[in-house]
């Protein structure tokens, strides 16, 4: 793993609506998951002919060793709920976000960067957390992710 540097930003983050499943994992499950629970949204999503964005996880606040997540799509023209896939927006309010150019599994630089921020900012994270996807990219250096910790 390379070091890279991060530029931390503060952001008034809007909510973006996602069409989202929720399920509790761990982080050696965490992408494994996150896949399985995008096959189940994107099938609707087209069949609805929703119009779409990037796909999302939040993280939410869990216990022990798991992650509570909501793994969506983001909609600009809302669909319909069915099943297990809802209705979810991602936090609103400020926000401590960074870039990562490059591949999924080496994200653990931007949280480290962003906890260092909050830290020698005075800040505290809420303890919820979320990844905007940028397109798919055959070449994991250019796999672009947007990671928000909301203040």
């Amino acid at each position: 793993m390379v070091s890279v540097p991060y530029q931390v930003r503060t952001e008034s983050a809007a909510p973006r609506t996602i069409a989202a499943v929720r399920a509790v994992t761990t982080p050696a499950r965490l992408g494994t998951d996150i896949i399985r629970l995008l096959d189940l949204i994107w099938p609707l999503l087209r069949e609805q002919g929703a119009r779409t964005g990037n796909n999302v996880v939040i993280y939410h606040p869990g216990t022990g060793g798991e992650l509570v997540i909501d793994a969506g799509v983001e909609v600009h023209d809302g669909f319909t709920a069915r099943g297990e896939v809802r209705r979810v927006d991602t936090p609103a309010g400020e926000a401590a976000a960074a870039t990562h150019f490059g591949d999924y599994a080496d994200l653990a630089g931007a949280y480290a960067a962003l906890e260092k921020w909050c830290t020698a900012s005075g800040r505290r994270p809420s303890g919820t957390s979320w990844e905007v996807y940028g397109d798919w990219e055959e070449d994991p250096a250019k796999r672009r992710t947007d990671v928000y910790f909301l203040l």
